[in-house]
């Protein structure tokens, strides 16, 4: 039952957008390859390319528009989908929140597995073969500082480590919480920090920083490959710095004073909600069930 002012979106829509979303992060995924290998093998296909939504003689960008195009949108159908299938999102007073059903640590860590075997196949993987095919052929190398195919393998290296880190990032959260709550006791929303809560529960800025570590972490073996071990290094301290510095907040998320399974669209103002005296009102309603 909803508090007057508040509206339960219909769920009766997730399973067409996820079903939606997962066919266009598939099609995402084969034009990502299917693009990324006729662009780089341009030289060999007289006349130029011949692909969807992109011209016959395109840019490094106008072949990442259309996978990173269906990513967007499949990424978002979802997202939507897969919340409305575990729980339910509730408008009123301003802004959104989810209710929705925490998926199980360990369905959590396959996905981290799957994540991670993607990256491998798409960056050690790929410059093992080249550099197979650079020592059998040296005259016919492309691996550059400033090849396509090193570009190519640099966002797409980078945007699943992105995911693959905050994966991990949410894991941990999930983890550390429910370890400390079998010990504690559920958190008191009445005694929660309002830096905390702004921090771990509003931005989800604790996971936003493993994955921006894990974006710079999944990009180090391309600067190793091609001879730079200073700039490996660096990126690799970097991604390192952050992804300890996110992790190490993660396990403050219990400080919010908030639960699992629950979040707030990034409208209505944080301010009102992380104040240390909500309104019954609006602390009843982040506790439904």
């Amino acid at each position: 039952m909803t508090r007057p002012g508040t509206q339960v979106l219909p769920r009766r829509w997730w399973a067409l957008l996820l079903g939606a979303g997962v066919i266009l992060l598939v099609l995402g995924a084969v034009m990502a390859v299917t693009y990324s290998l006729a662009f780089v093998q341009r030289g060999e296909t007289p006349g130029g390319l011949s692909l969807p939504f992109v011209d016959a003689y395109p840019t490094t960008t106008d072949v990442l528009l259309p996978p990173f195009g269906a990513f967007l949108v499949g990424g978002c159908l979802t997202f939507i989908g897969e919340l409305q299938r575990r729980g339910a999102i509730v408008r009123g007073y301003g802004n959104n929140i989810a209710l929705f059903r925490p998926l199980g640590l360990v369905m959590h860590a396959f996905w981290i597995v799957v994540s991670l075997a993607v990256w491998v196949a798409i960056v050690p993987l790929t410059l093992s073969k080249a550099s197979l095919d650079q020592a059998a052929s040296p005259s016919l190398s492309n691996l550059d500082g400033g090849s396509d195919v090193v570009f190519l393998l640099g966002v797409y290296g980078g945007l699943v480590g992105a995911i693959t880190g905050a994966l991990v990032g949410s894991w941990v959260k999930k983890a550390w919480y429910l370890r400390t709550e079998q010990r504690l006791g559920p958190p008191d929303p009445g005694t929660r920090s309002p830096g905390w809560w702004t921090f771990t529960y509003y931005w989800r800025a604790d996971v936003w920083l493993v994955a921006l570590g894990g974006l710079l972490l999944g990009v180090v073996p391309l600067p190793w490959f091609l001879g730079s071990t200073t700039a490996a290094v660096v990126t690799a301290g970097i991604g390192m710095v952050l992804a300890v510095a996110g992790l190490a907040s993660s396990t403050q998320y219990r400080r919010s004073g908030m639960p699992l399974g629950t979040g707030s669209s990034l409208t209505g103002g944080a301010t009102t909600e992380a104040g240390p005296d909500p309104t019954p009102t609006r602390r009843n309603r982040h506790r439904q069930p």
